[in-house]
């Protein structure tokens, strides 16, 4: 059993806590100081393009005076006849046009130098707060990392890499139930909005000096060929939301292989060839074979049932539809002659003619259900009519049998069915006979 909370764990919690209070004040003091300092920044290039904008207009007001004053001049200079003087005028406008384009050339020029100045202390300033959020924000998803671990797996070692000190951020060494340490795992956080090739490498060396064995990273921005947490370069790639469930798998996979190997140096080398089995792919492949096998073939088989369950209740439909129908013929006789045929009070639907032991017909038995067998007795039937109406209307079973080419099983299934449906009967003869009832109807009306 783990021994009791200490003081000196408490403290050490307390400070924890602390240091997560502080990255969150850090952050909510850096968040107001970019906005404050953006503030002002767009101000001071507001006032800067506002100076700017008004020196323009007034140059622009100033060239236009002065375009004005030597429209002027010039008018003054076409009304003197002196021709020097008109070349002293022009000279003049000439030398004050030139110098104002010039000054007001230069002028521009140092606006815009002013302009672009002004542009880069702004860049350079949102640059800098950039980089203080990025720190800020990895600091808090570190902290928030190791209160998982901490919370989660309170059995676990968690170690934390201080800032400025080389190596990966948080370090988990995984324990059993009974103490004993299975395994390593380094962890890399990277709160960016871009995804760096870099970082696996990196992790890859520091996973050699920190002896672990497993490597994650949890990046708030995956790569772009990866969708879903996996492996890259030997290291596991998570992001936010899935790294928990990473970590408990990862987990689970080190004290499984701490317990394989341990079973397998306590054991003798069958019960570890054994255990190998048991936990390889081609034994879960082979089960899961074994399984959907197993489940297809049920499948098929409540299929096949509920085809067959389909096919008797048509058939005692059929059946039903007969009985009922004879019902009302011996009723409708025993009512017209006053003469009661089934005394018994019991219609059995039986063959009572003779037959010497040379006929291919089965015993006389009463009504039953016929099994199919996957034949369709309904098509078979029709041929059966079709032969006998060639016969005349009755024949022998023998020839009969031997005119459709059909085997004796298959003749009686087909005969018997007729007969059930009372589209043929029994007729008396040497070797037995069948004959065509009247008015028999084709089968597919009874269907």
């Amino acid at each position: 059993m783990p021994d009791p909370i200490t003081s000196a764990d408490a403290a050490a919690l307390i400070l924890r806590e602390e240091a997560v209070a502080t990255a969150i004040r850090l952050e909510h003091t850096r968040q107001a100081q970019h906005e404050q300092l953006r503030t002002q920044h767009e101000q001071i290039q507001q006032e800067s393009m506002n100076r700017l904008m008004g020196q323009i207009t007034q140059l622009q007001i100033e060239k236009e005076q002065l375009a004005e004053r030597e429209r002027l001049a010039q008018f003054e200079a076409r009304q003197q006849a002196d021709a020097s003087a008109q070349q002293r005028i022009a000279a003049v406008s000439a030398e004050i046009e030139q110098r104002l384009q010039q000054e007001s050339e230069l002028r521009v020029q140092e606006l815009n130098l002013q302009l672009n100045t002004l542009r880069n202390q702004v860049a350079a300033a949102n640059q800098r707060a950039n980089q203080i959020s990025q720190q800020n924000q990895g600091a808090a998803l570190e902290a928030s990392l190791e209160e998982q671990l901490r919370s989660t797996f309170p059995l676990d070692i968690v170690s934390d890499v201080p800032a400025g000190v080389k190596g990966a951020d948080v370090m988990l060494d995984v324990v059993n139930d009974a103490g004993t340490i299975c395994g390593r795992i380094l962890f890399e956080t990277k709160r960016t909005q871009q995804w760096s090739n870099e970082w696996t490498g990196k992790l890859g060396q520091d996973m050699h000096h920190a002896k672990a064995d497993i490597g994650v990273i949890i990046t708030q921005t995956m790569p772009r060929d990866m969708k879903t947490t996996g492996m890259r370069d030997g290291v596991w790639v998570a992001d936010c939301v899935a790294a928990m469930t990473l970590i408990r798998s990862l987990r689970w996979g080190l004290q499984e292989s701490h317990l394989q190997k341990r079973i397998a140096g306590q054991s003798g080398e069958a019960s570890a060839m054994l255990y190998d089995f048991v936990t390889s792919n081609d034994f879960r492949n082979r089960v899961q074979t074994i399984l959907k096998t197993y489940s297809s073939m049920r499948e098929s088989l409540l299929k096949e049932r509920r085809s067959i369950e389909k096919i008797w209740k048509i058939r005692e439909a059929q059946l039903d539809l007969l009985a009922g129908h004879t019902t009302h013929v011996i009723t409708s006789i025993e009512v017209k002659t006053g003469h009661q045929l089934d005394e018994e009070g019991q219609l059995l639907l039986e063959d009572n003619s003779e037959a010497d032991s040379d006929s291919i017909e089965e015993a006389h038995s009463p009504l039953r259900t016929i099994s199919t067998d996957g034949e369709d007795l309904d098509s078979m039937g029709e041929i059966f009519i079709s032969k006998l109406r060639q016969a005349g209307g009755s024949a022998g079973n023998k020839s009969l049998c031997f005119d459709l080419i059909w085997d004796v099983e298959k003749f009686n299934r087909v005969k018997e069915h007729l007969i059930h449906l009372g589209l043929v009967a029994r007729a008396p003869g040497k070797g037995g006979s069948v004959r065509l009832v009247e008015d028999t109807i084709p089968i597919l009306a009874l269907s």
